[in-house]
């Protein structure tokens, strides 16, 4: 793709009216918005292959060619307990939901016991996260409390987010059929990593 640019005559002779407001768009905040219908847990993966070449950049241990596992209802608002078990802060990036986090929480794992059995079985049940899921809370950002279209990850936590499927300035649903193929993706927003697999499907149904 190409595009060419081409100098505007007579811009001096264009007024501008334009204006920067006082104050931003009033979101509504996390309580104000529809009640979460649904809790996921969404795994960040970031492992060598055997032959220690190349890196898997993988959520919930799988890839985007793989089937869709996240299917939320439009309209509505889900909890998202975004486990990072890598050594990068990921941005995470969904596309037609709004996010903001709520929580922040370091992982107790010294022996990586919780990490090795998830790269495994990829199943916070049976590898017993509440028993690592116990260290410190950590401060959520100032820059984080608000709804943004990307929510940083910390390394080494769980990072709780509200997504709302809707919009959060007024509560109400997408003017439009937000439930229409070929549907949406979210992914970490390091360019890299999202072309390297750390990225998944999104459909939504009605």
């Amino acid at each position: 793709m190409k595009f060419i640019v081409s100098p505007k005559k007579h811009l001096d002779d264009m007024p501008d009216n334009s204006k920067v407001p006082e104050r931003g768009v009033p979101y509504a905040s996390v309580a104000a918005v529809s009640p979460t219908i649904e809790t996921r847990y969404i795994v960040l993966y970031e492992n060598m292959t055997a032959d220690n070449q190349t890196m898997n950049l993988y959520i919930n241990g799988l890839r985007l060619e793989d089937p869709v596992t996240e299917t939320p209802r439009s309209g509505t608002t889900e909890l998202w307990h975004v486990i990072n078990l890598t050594n990068d802060n990921h941005p995470l990036h969904v596309h037609l939901g709004t996010l903001q986090a709520v929580r922040m929480q370091l992982l107790v794992d010294p022996q990586n016991t919780f990490k090795n059995c998830m790269i495994k079985f990829n199943s916070t049940t049976a590898c017993k996260l509440n028993q690592y899921a116990n260290g410190p809370i950590l401060p959520v950002p100032e820059e984080e409390k608000t709804w943004k279209n990307v929510v940083k990850v910390p390394p080494g936590s769980i990072t709780s987010v509200v997504v709302a499927f809707l919009l959060v300035e007024t509560n109400q649903p997408y003017p439009f059929d937000a439930t229409t193929e070929p549907g949406f993706v979210y992914h970490c927003h390091i360019l890299d990593h999202e072309d390297n697999a750390m990225i998944r499907p999104l459909k939504l149904h009605k």
